[in-house]
C-alpha cells in the first residue's frame, strides 16, 4: 500500500484510466479513485485521501479547491493545468492548492512531479514567461535586484523550503532577525506570506519548473 492515496478527478475516463496506470509501481502512492469533476467533492468526503490530483475543465477551480479544503483540511491538491498563462497562481495558493503541474507532461513524469510536490514540499510549476514576473518596466526587475545580500541568502534557503529556524541555523542568525529579513522580501517582492515567496523563488529556479 502507497503512502499517500491519490483521487483522480476530471477529464476522460480513458485520460484518468491511462494516468491511474502510471502510478502502478510507485511505492509512495496508491490510487485511492477516480471520478468525474462533478464527483470530486463527494468522493474526496467520502475517501479521504491523501492528495487529490484533478484536471479542471471550464469550470473555475477556486471554489471547488475551497470547499474541498473545508470538507478534506489535510488533503493536499495538486491541479493539472492546460495553459499555464491562464492561470491566477497566487489565487490558487490562497485558496489552499499545493501545487500545478503542466498536462504536456507523459503520464509518468506527472507522477514524478506530484512525488515532487507531496514528499519534498516543492510547487512543482510550469514554465511561466516573464509576464507571470513583470518587466524591468512595472518594477518587478528592480524589486528583485533592490534585495540586499542577506536577504538573497534568506531566499534562497526559503527556496530549499526550509523552515525559520533551518534558515536561522544555516546563517548563524536568530530566529526573529530571520523574520525581519522576510517580512523585507515579502514588502520587496509584492507577496503576502511564504507560500507566494515560495512559489516565486521556486518558479524563478529554472531546475525546479516543470
Amino acid at each position: 500500500m502507497g503512502e499517500y492515496r491519490v483521487l483522480i478527478g476530471g477529464g476522460s475516463p480513458q485520460w484518468r484510466a491511462g494516468l491511474g496506470a502510471a502510478f502502478t509501481g510507485n511505492v509512495a502512492f496508491e490510487v485511492a479513485g477516480s471520478v468525474d469533476s462533478s464527483e470530486l467533492l463527494e468522493a474526496a468526503a467520502r475517501v479521504y485521501p491523501e492528495v487529490v490530483l484533478w484536471k479542471p475543465e471550464d469550470e473555475d477551480p477556486v471554489p471547488v479547491i475551497r470547499e474541498l479544503k473545508l470538507k478534506c483540511p489535510f488533503t493536499l491538491p495538486v491541479l493539472m493545468v492546460h495553459d499555464p498563462q491562464k492561470v491566477d497562481l497566487m489565487e490558487l495558493l490562497r485558496a489552499g492548492v499545493r501545487g500545478c503541474i503542466p498536462l504536456r507532461l507523459l503520464p509518468r513524469q506527472i507522477v514524478h512531479s506530484l512525488e515532487l510536490i507531496v514528499t519534498a514540499g516543492l510547487v512543482c510549476l510550469p514554465r511561466l514567461g516573464p509576464e507571470f514576473f513583470g518587466s524591468p518596466n512595472n518594477g518587478t526587475g528592480t524589486a528583485l535586484d533592490g534585495l540586499t545580500r542577506r536577504e538573497r541568502e534568506v531566499l534562497s534557503l526559503l527556496g530549499k523550503n526550509l523552515s525559520n529556524q533551518e534558515i536561522a541555523q544555516a546563517l548563524f542568525l536568530s530566529v526573529s532577525t530571520v523574520k525581519t529579513h522576510l517580512r523585507s522580501i515579502f514588502r520587496k517582492l509584492g507577496v503576502k506570506n511564504r507560500a507566494e515567496a515560495l512559489t516565486l523563488t521556486l518558479s524563478l529556479q529554472a531546475g525546479v519548473a516543470c
